[in-house]
């Protein structure tokens, strides 16, 4: 599993029952101890920015592999784990109003992760610029809802977002992960896990949107008033009868024709507040154009659209998808809280636990017996059919 980026599941409904979620924070806390201590925190930073990995171990904890829940209740989960146990490990964020508190959680950890208020400040900014992306830069039809933060204290990270489509009934997770990041705003995901592509994506973060965020950045700074001028322009092109779900085809002042995939401009209510502010700001680059409160999707859509259509520097329209999986295998474990493949076996949820809590005591003895206990671990693996390392 070498792959970061994003995952597509269909929505289920129904809750975690209290017995099951006791087990998953026993068996959550088996399985990252022993990743923690045979391989260190990075390890399990890398695993859970794998949208595979992070499939996997929701459904090993009893998730269906499209349960409801499987994101955001295994976030809580780990969250209950690492932040009480302080393996070296902490989570901030979560579903919904939590996802908003990220910033504020992450400077209440600064502390225990040893973060002086420049780091501090620095992991914010990070939380807030990809939660801006994925949710206005990359504009695929899901809006964020889950928003979890996972820092060890050697200053790594991964973040895991999770998005919804309520008119397909579809969630789409993203994750994120520090040390595989060259760029956040020229295709920032290594890798993307979904079941299939869409076209009809606004990607303002992708390698070929290079040129469009440049001319983006021109036209802000260009003054509010030749925004509205470059907008007026447009709407003599653009006919408001256009329907949102059609292409719009067009060749304005363009060396070929362009097919837009984005909604015209008559449907898009920009924040003219916001985007005055800016324009007085003069951001430098993109960047700090997406961290500046207020510009969000709308706005977006029409600079594209004048990039596009006014100056011919058109944004890229691809989908960043590059793998298709089916994770569905793991939830044969134990079973799953909707009863698929089966119902959750307890007994055998049980015994897990214990064989992976012997291993634990084990390896607190001495290095002798750490041996042992990891060869055992590898031969349970085996039955598992898991990959260590």
């Amino acid at each position: 599993m070498e792959f970061t980026g994003i995952a597509e599941l269909p929505l289920h409904y129904g809750s975690v029952p209290r017995w099951l979620f006791k087990r998953m924070m026993k068996l959550a806390e088996a399985i990252t101890i022993i990743l923690i201590e045979n391989f260190g925190e990075e390890k399990l930073i890398e695993r859970l920015a794998n949208p595979l990995w992070f499939q996997a171990f929701s459904n090993v904890l009893g998730f269906d592999w499209h349960s409801s829940g499987s994101t955001t209740v295994t976030c809580g989960v780990l969250r209950e784990v690492l932040n009480k146990r302080e393996l070296g490990v902490f989570i901030a964020g979560g579903k919904g109003k939590k996802g908003l508190t990220t910033p504020k959680e992450i400077r209440q950890l600064a502390k225990k992760l040893d973060l002086n208020d420049e780091e501090s400040e620095k992991l914010t900014r990070t939380s807030r610029l990809v939660a801006k992306i994925d949710n206005s830069a990359l504009q695929d039809g899901y809006s964020i809802y889950h928003h979890a933060m996972i820092i060890s204290k050697n200053r790594s990270w991964t973040i895991i977002q999770q998005g919804m489509n309520i008119n397909e009934n579809m969630a789409r997770r993203y994750h994120w992960l520090s040390n595989r990041i060259k760029s956040y705003i020229e295709d920032p995901h290594n890798a993307i896990v979904d079941t299939k592509a869409k076209s009809t994506v606004l990607n303002l973060v992708a390698k070929e949107s290079r040129n469009c965020q440049e001319a983006i950045i021109e036209i802000v700074n260009s003054g509010k008033e030749k925004v509205k001028r470059d907008l007026g322009e447009l709407r003599r092109y653009l006919r408001k009868s256009y329907p949102l779900t059609r292409w719009i085809d067009v060749n304005i002042r363009a060396k070929s024709k362009e097919i837009i995939h984005y909604k015209p401009i008559e449907e898009i209510k920009v924040n003219w507040r916001a985007l005055d502010q800016i324009c007085k700001v003069k951001p430098s680059d993109f960047e700090e154009l997406l961290l500046f409160r207020g510009i969000g999707p709308s706005t977006l859509r029409a600079l594209a659209l004048i990039s596009e259509l006014i100056y011919d520097e058109p944004p890229s329209k691809r989908d960043p998808v590059t793998h298709i999986y089916d994770p569905i295998k793991w939830s044969y474990t134990v079973g799953g809280k909707d009863g698929i493949p089966y119902p959750i076996n307890r007994r055998q949820y049980d015994n897990v636990i214990l064989e992976l809590n012997k291993i634990i005591n084990e390896m607190k003895i001495g290095e002798k017996e750490k041996l042992k206990a990891f060869q055992r671990l590898r031969l349970i693996s085996k039955k598992w059919n898991v990959k260590l390392n």
